[in-house]
């Protein structure tokens, strides 16, 4: 067998490509009969799975179903094995052409596509697990996805990978002395690739969906042989080229704000300055700037991942906790270890403590809701909800969550609840466990 090179035609690397791919879609048949119909149309066995991200782990013969009720009741998600790509192909094709004939899509829907080669055609089979990500993030052509799926811009699940901030404030930047040791970059599942999963040896590709995006199958096939073709690309040429240095800077010229943040709490009035910050709900610039160094990265974080716009960032210095009051988010790609007051908030929320806030499209783990927070359109994990609050077409699991409040529409899939728990006619429990007050 002929090794795949430098050298090697599109057309050769595109044969020694795989692919997974995860489609979410609504089907308008019950689940059993779209397991039956798609496993005859793709000619696969299909495992039926009762919960999201089950441990069951497909294979290129055997697919799994299962709900995904990130876009609400209905939405079912479609996970296959790894796959040469020119099979992939015809799944996607086949899937696109079923879900326009019996389902549908919104905006809460998306596919996703597991890149990877087959590692009898590499000279190295670990090739993707060593590439230069930094050099990946620079050289890929996010603005050519864009143009095809403008929508996904924004989208709380697919950050824009093109974020990079030096580790170091006092950093000089030299095009010179380019490493990925001087920098962070995007490294969490919420950006538009999850690099997470270069140490299994492939990427997932999470740019792609929307609403009608089974309408888009031709568009769909382009952006996958472009992710291909950057991957090959960017692990046969891993020195950094002088474009490469141009995208470097122009990035950190977009984030020389959030820099000057680390450097300087005065820069987050500068340049945000609907945002205030205070210490102990003072506004004592000599204490600050000596509190400056325990709280700088959380409030980095609040601007950053959570797209802050306007609102009250205060350090208690007695618990050293931030806390967020009358805080407006653009959108939040993940907040974590906060307290937020009077907030309006969306994304990704973990751990975080919620006092009469509004959220809405959002996953919330691990967190508690108190004085009438109110939610729509979320998905709310292991988290407490006291009795004050509401949800509303909301999917609320986990074993370990505790609900005691108001829920309207939705499915309650599993928890404890408390003895006064209002659920509407129209919301679905299916496990409960009763505890005391």
């Amino acid at each position: 067998m002929q090794k795949l090179n430098r050298d090697s035609s599109r057309i050769s690397i595109l044969n020694g490509s795989q692919m997974g791919i995860e489609f979410e879609f609504y089907s308008n048949l019950e689940i059993e009969e779209t397991q039956k119909a798609l496993s005859k149309l793709l000619n696969r066995k299909i495992k039926v799975e009762d919960k999201a991200h089950s441990d069951f782990q497909p294979s290129k013969d055997v697919f799994k179903m299962e709900p995904d009720m990130s876009g609400g009741k209905g939405l079912i998600e479609l996970v296959t094995g790894p796959m040469p790509y020119r099979d992939a192909r015809l799944v996607i094709i086949k899937m696109l052409g079923w879900i326009k004939a019996n389902g549908y899509t919104t905006d809460r829907a998306s596919i996703h596509l597991n890149m990877s080669f087959n590692p009898d055609f590499l000279i190295d089979p670990m090739m993707v697990s060593k590439m230069n990500i930094l050099k990946f993030i620079l050289e890929f052509d996010e603005k050519r996805v864009y143009k095809y799926f403008p929508n996904r811009e924004n989208s709380t699940y697919a950050k824009s990978i093109k974020w990079v901030m030096p580790k170091n404030e006092a950093f000089y930047y030299n095009e010179n002395l380019i490493s990925s040791d001087n920098f962070t970059f995007a490294n969490t599942k919420y950006y538009g690739i999850n690099f997470e999963k270069a140490q299994k040896n492939y990427l997932e590709f999470r740019y792609i969906g929307g609403k009608d995006y089974e309408k888009r199958g031709d568009d769909i096939l382009h952006l996958a042989e472009m992710f291909i073709m950057s991957v090959w690309k960017s692990c046969f040429n891993p020195k950094f080229t002088a474009e490469n240095k141009i995208e470097m800077k122009r990035i950190l010229q977009k984030n020389a704000p959030l820099s000057a943040v680390l450097k300087d709490y005065t820069a987050v009035n500068k340049h945000w300055p609907k945002i205030h910050i205070l210490v102990d709900l003072q506004d004592n610039p000599q204490v600050i700037r000596v509190q400056w160094e325990r709280f700088k990265l959380k409030v980095l974080d609040l601007l950053s991942n959570g797209g802050m716009e306007e609102g009250t960032i205060n350090y208690d210095s007695d618990f050293s906790g931030v806390q967020v009051k009358d805080g407006k988010f653009k959108t939040s790609y993940l907040l974590d270890g906060f307290e937020f007051v009077d907030c309006e908030l969306s994304g990704n929320i973990e751990n975080c403590d919620l006092y009469g806030c509004k959220i809405k499209g959002a996953q919330i783990l691990r967190s508690n809701l108190y004085q009438g927070t109110e939610v729509w359109d979320s998905k709310v994990e292991s988290s407490f909800v006291h009795g004050s609050c509401t949800l509303n077409n909301c999917f609320v699991f986990g074993r370990d969550g505790i609900f005691k409040g108001k829920m309207n529409g939705g499915i309650f899939r599993e928890g404890g609840v408390g003895p006064h728990v209002r659920f509407s006619d129209e919301t679905e429990v299916i496990v409960s466990k009763k505890i005391k007050a």
